[in-house]
C-alpha cells in the first residue's frame, strides 16, 4: 500500500529503523500525510522534535524520491505531499475491474430539438458523460443515447413557432421565441429540426460528449411502439378509461381527443430499451424541470 511504502521511505531517508505512523491532516495545507516521527527520535538523539522534524523534512526535500513531491515542519511534525504520478500509478494497478456482463443505458442530454442546448443541458452532458465513463471503468457494457424528441407536441409548437414569425398565424405564449426562429423562415418543419438536432450535435462534440445511439421518437412513433405499450397494459388490466380518456392510476395514456401523452410515449421508449434491446439497467439523466416526473416514471415502469 502507498501508506506502508511512504512510511519506508521516510524512516530511509531519515536514517531511522523505527516504526512511524502516517496519518492524515485535518487541513489540506498540512500536508497529505503527517508522521511523528520527529518525536520518537527526540530522546534518542537528545534534540528537540521541532529541531529534528526540519532536518527530516530538509533530508526528504533534498532527496530523489518517486513518492515524495516537497516536505515542512509544523510543530515537531514533520508533513509530506505525494506526487500526484505516484498516486496515478497506484491507482491505475489498484483499479483492475472484471467484466460485469451487465447492458447499461445511459440516456442523458435529451434536449428537444427546438432551439440551442441551455447550460443546464450542459450540466446533464457532463454528468452523464463521467458517469458513463465510470460505469465502463468498472467493468459494464455501456451505451451512451440521446433521446431526440422529434415528433409530439413541442415539435407542433416548434412549426407554429415559425409561422407567427412569417405572420401567417398570431404569436401564442407557449410560441418559441428568439432570433434564431426568424432564420427558419420558409423552411419545412422536417428540415428545421434536423438543422437542429445537426446543431446540437456539433455543440456536444465541441465539450467532448459522444453518443452511441441517437434515437427517435419519430420513429419510435411511426413504428407503432407507444400502441404496443397500450395493448400490454390493458391486457394486464392496468388500465382505465374515465372522461374520454385512458388513464394509468392517476396519470393520462391518451387524451380524450385521442392523442398519445408524453407519459405514454416514455414508457414506449423504456420498454423498447428493457424488452427490445435488453438491457439490465437503464440510468435517466434528468434536468430540475424532471423532478416531479420521476415518481410517475417509476410507477410505470414498475407496472
Amino acid at each position: 500500500m502507498l501508506r506502508d511504502e511512504l512510511k519506508k521511505e521516510i524512516s530511509r531517508v531519515a536514517g531511522a529503523d523505527i516504526e512511524i505512523k502516517l496519518v492524515e491532516p485535518e487541513r489540506s495545507e498540512n500536508g497529505d500525510y503527517s508522521t511523528n516521527l520527529a518525536f520518537l527520535l527526540a530522546k534518542k538523539k537528545g534534540k528537540s522534535p521541532n529541531d529534528i522534524a526540519e532536518e527530516v523534512a530538509h533530508k526528504l526535500r533534498s532527496a530523489k524520491s518517486d513518492l515524495i513531491d516537497r516536505a515542512d515542519s509544523v510543530g515537531g511534525f514533520v508533513n509530506v505531499w505525494v506526487k500526484d504520478e505516484a498516486l496515478i500509478k497506484k491507482l491505475s494497478k489498484k483499479l483492475k475491474f472484471d467484466k460485469q456482463n451487465k447492458k447499461i443505458n445511459v440516456e442523458f442530454v435529451s434536449a428537444n430539438p427546438t432551439g440551442p442546448l441551455t447550460m443546464a443541458n450542459g450540466r446533464g452532458g457532463f454528468y452523464g458523460d463521467a458517469l458513463a465513463n465510470v460505469l465502463m471503468k468498472v467493468g459494464y457494457d455501456v451505451t451512451r443515447e440521446y433521446y431526440i424528441n422529434d415528433a409530439g407536441n413541442q415539435i407542433r409548437l416548434l412549426g407554429e413557432s415559425i409561422e407567427a414569425a412569417e405572420g401567417k398565424m398570431e404569436e401564442k405564449k407557449e410560441h418559441y421565441k428568439g432570433d434564431y426562429i426568424k432564420k427558419f423562415i420558409g423552411k419545412d418543419i422536417e428540415d428545421v429540426v434536423k438543422i437542429l438536432r445537426e446543431e446540437i450535435e456539433k455543440s456536444l462534440e465541441k465539450a467532448g460528449i459522444k453518443f452511441d445511439i441517437w434515437f427517435s421518437e419519430k420513429e419510435l412513433r411511426e413504428k407503432k411502439e407507444p400502441e404496443e405499450v397500450l395493448k400490454f397494459l390493458e391486457g394486464k388490466k392496468l388500465v382505465e378509461k374515465k372522461e374520454g380518456a385512458i388513464w394509468l392510476g392517476d396519470a393520462v395514456l391518451v387524451k380524450s381527443d385521442a392523442e398519445f401523452t408524453y407519459f405514454l410515449v416514455d414508457l414506449a421508449y423504456h420498454f423498447n430499451k428493457f424488452f427490445d434491446r435488453k438491457f439490465d439497467l437503464a440510468i435517466d439523466v434528468w434536468g430540475a424541470d424532471h423532478h416531479g416526473y420521476v415518481e410517475r416514471m417509476k410507477k410505470g415502469i414498475e407496472a
